[in-house]
This record gives C-alpha cells, sequence and structure tokens, in this order.
C-alpha cells in the first residue's frame, strides 16, 4: 500500500495540472521559469531548448506521481504540496515484517506496537485506548529505545526508500525527485540530497520518528467507532517539516546548514 488512502483530490488535481500544463506547452521554452528551472534540474541538462516533453501519470500502487519523458529518458516525481504531508500509509504486519527483515530486534518491535495501540497490548486486543501523547509520557524509555533502534544510517537509507522513493511493491520505478508546489511556485530536492539531508539532521523528539518523518497510527479509535475500526490497524509516516526542508536544502545544499 505504497499511496495514501484518504481525502486527497487536492493533491491529485494538482498532479493533473502539473501533467496537463508540460503536455499543453510540449517543448522546453514554452514552460514558465518556475518550471524550465525544475526541468533542467530534474534531467540535469541547461540546454533543452527545442526539447519536446511528454508527461503522464503511472499506474499502479507506486510512489512516483508523474512521469516526464524527454526524447529517450524518462524521470519520475513525487507531488507534494502544503503542509502536514503525508509519505506511506501500509498495514502494521507489514511494516512489522519489513522492521524484522531489517533486522530490528524484536523488542523493538514490540515496543513500537504498544505504541501503536496504547491498549497494553500489541496485537490491539487489550484494554483501555489512551493517545499517542499519554503513552509516550508513560513510556519515555521505551520511545527513546525504538528512536535509537532506527538511528542506523543502513536502515534509514533502506527506510527512505520504502516511504520516499520506491514504496512496498516491485518492480517498481523510484521517485528522482520530490516536487512541493505548483507549476507556478515550488521546491525541490533529488533522492541523494534528500537522503543525505535527512541523515544528517539530528532530531530530538519524544515522538517515534525517522530522522524528521514520524511515525503514527492512521486512526487510533478512541471512541471504538466501528467505521473505523480497520485504521487502527494502519500506520503512517508524516513529513510535517518538508516544505521548510526542502527549502534548506535549496538555500544552503543537501546538508541544509
Amino acid at each position: 500500500m505504497a499511496r495514501i488512502i484518504g481525502d486527497n483530490s487536492d493533491g491529485f488535481a494538482n498532479e493533473t495540472e502539473i501533467i496537463n500544463y508540460i503536455n499543453s506547452k510540449q517543448y522546453f521554452e514554452n514552460l514558465n521559469d518556475n518550471m524550465q528551472e525544475f526541468i533542467s534540474f530534474l534531467f540535469e541538462c541547461d540546454d533543452l531548448y527545442g526539447c519536446k516533453m511528454y508527461a503522464s501519470k503511472p499506474t499502479g500502487m507506486v510512489k512516483p506521481d508523474i512521469a516526464i519523458r524527454i526524447d529517450n529518458v524518462t524521470k519520475y516525481i513525487s507531488v507534494k504540496k502544503g503542509a502536514g504531508n503525508s509519505a506511506h500509509q501500509e498495514k502494521l504486519p507489514v511494516f512489522e515484517n519489513y522492521l524484522r527483515n531489517s533486522g530490528i530486534e524484536s523488542r523493538i518491535i514490540a515496543y513500537l506496537k504498544e505504541f501503536h495501540y496504547g491498549d497494553g497490548s500489541t496485537d490491539g486486543n487489550g484494554g483501555n485506548r489512551i493517545s499517542a501523547s499519554e503513552w509516550i509520557s508513560s513510556n519515555y524509555s521505551k520511545v527513546a529505545s525504538i528512536n535509537h533502534a532506527f538511528d542506523n544510517t543502513d536502515f534509514l537509507v533502506s527506510f527512505f526508500d520504502r516511504v520516499l522513493f520506491v514504496g512496498n511493491v516491485s518492480p517498481a520505478p523510484t521517485v528522482d525527485a520530490i516536487f512541493h508546489g505548483n507549476i507556478n511556485n515550488a521546491l525541490w530536492a533529488n533522492r541523494d540530497e534528500i537522503i543525505d539531508y535527512l541523515l544528517e539532521q539530528n532530531n530530538t523528539s519524544t515522538t517515534i520518528h525517522f530522522s524528521n518523518l514520524n511515525y503514527q497510527v492512521w486512526n487510533r479509535n478512541l471512541n471504538y467507532n466501528p467505521n473505523t475500526a480497520d485504521r487502527r490497524h494502519v500506520m503512517q509516516i508524516k513529513w510535517a517539516s518538508l516544505g521548510d526542508d526542502l527549502s534548506r536544502i535549496r538555500r544552503y545544499g543537501r546538508y541544509g546548514r
């Protein structure tokens, strides 16, 4: 499940607008300054005048939102817009298998599941349910252990690919760059820039996090609503600081210093 489930109509409309804009302009020189700068960055070329472009929507539950082709070269982008950006979601047992296969200890996985359900269990069949903040305030040592286990370069590179660039389906195209904004105003960075930047960050917050990306439950269902019960078993990854982080990468380079 690589895509976020929910109301993302504004995001889908933005993707459609970008695709239609590129296809209507056809040639690089017909684009506005914002899109010329981005396409030059994406294809790593400053001389694209006379080049014809074609944009399309990749099929399947994949991370790229748009494919852009010039001649025989295709680049893939993930498009984000606004604040509080969701990066990924999947069922907890699937994510648990990924963590286990990545070498995360069973003890850490159990702690994460305790946080996820917030009812004293690791399977959602416990007692009184509490909020994420309540659980964290009573389990600082477990949160610290989880974050320490996740703060590993090899694991984080794999994790960033899973939640940002590749997804959890195979085979799938890889995102070359993340584009945050619209055809007139946007920020962007490529995969290498983003991974290097995120690896350099020192997030000391008490949330469960992977660098600047935060873990949450899709819906903790504290009111026992049967209509959202299934969402309680789904994890999400949020990148709330995406706009600020891309701005730092563009201003200071990939490390954002």
